[in-house]
């Protein structure tokens, strides 16, 4: 079984985020793990495979789980060579899913250009066939190929306040800098800037969504997804700095 901590999970706040392999989550979507633990979400993060130096890279995603306030790290049992759209790597991600009932997955984008992240979303939707919850895919990870098709981004976030932690879960990953070379970390935050210019904040993070199920309100505690106090509800353009979730379509 994967490796993890046996804790009690809780359907109603718990989330499940997919990664083909370590640092590939915090590229992807860090600054929104970092926004849904504070509101009190149980985040758990779930690598798919290690395709390199296993120990010290589970080390680096553990490092990078605590600076986000990640539950637990999971690991699954798929060596590298077996991860693919297989029913090994299904059952895998079918077992976590049922023994964390999470109220939603978070997956790479199903047209990424790493075959690796294609296929653990491939199988994410098979896992996730029953439509019991949420499922929704952050951009393609830096670094990453011209793709013919493009990201849609349907549900944009304001990560504004956490793009410090981002920065810093990517730089636990530290046997990854010299591999991915020096504009690496500035690429992610420049990516993260232009996400937060479209929905007027400073940085953001992008997301297409395979479907919804229930509540799309993923922050608990905040005010309601595009909802604005009824102080501001004739300010014009000064509500929409109280907006700090936007859906595209």
């Amino acid at each position: 079984m994967a490796e993890h901590a046996d804790l009690k999970r809780n359907r109603g706040n718990t989330i499940l985020v997919f990664g083909a392999h370590p640092d590939d989550i915090e590229i992807g979507m860090a600054g929104t793990i970092c926004r849904l633990t504070a509101c009190g979400n149980e985040v758990y993060s779930c690598i798919a495979s290690v395709p390199d130096k296993r120990e010290s890279r589970i080390k680096e995603a553990r490092d990078a789980a605590m600076i986000l306030g990640i539950k637990d790290v999971i690991v699954l049992p798929i060596k590298a060579a077996q991860l693919g759209y297989n029913r090994i790597s299904i059952g895998a991600i079918d077992s976590v899913i049922k023994q964390f009932q999470p109220k939603s997955v978070f997956t790479h984008w199903v047209e990424d250009s790493h075959q690796d992240h294609v296929n653990v979303t491939r199988c994410i939707i098979a896992a996730t066939r029953k439509n019991h919850f949420n499922v929704y895919m952050y951009e393609q990870t830096i670094p990453g190929g011209i793709t013919p098709a493009g990201f849609r981004a349907q549900y944009l976030v304001d990560v504004s306040k956490y793009i410090d932690r981002k920065m810093a879960s990517i730089h636990a990953h530290a046997s990854q800098l010299p591999r991915n070379g020096p504009r690496w970390s500035e690429g992610v935050r420049g990516r993260a800037m232009y996400r937060g210019y479209q929905i007027n904040v400073e940085y953001g993070e992008a997301f297409e969504i395979i479907k919804i199920n229930g509540d799309t309100n993923l922050f608990n505690g905040e005010t309601e997804v595009g909802e604005v106090a009824p102080e501001y509800a004739d300010a014009g353009e000064s509500a929409e700095e109280l907006v700090s979730v936007s859906f595209q379509f």
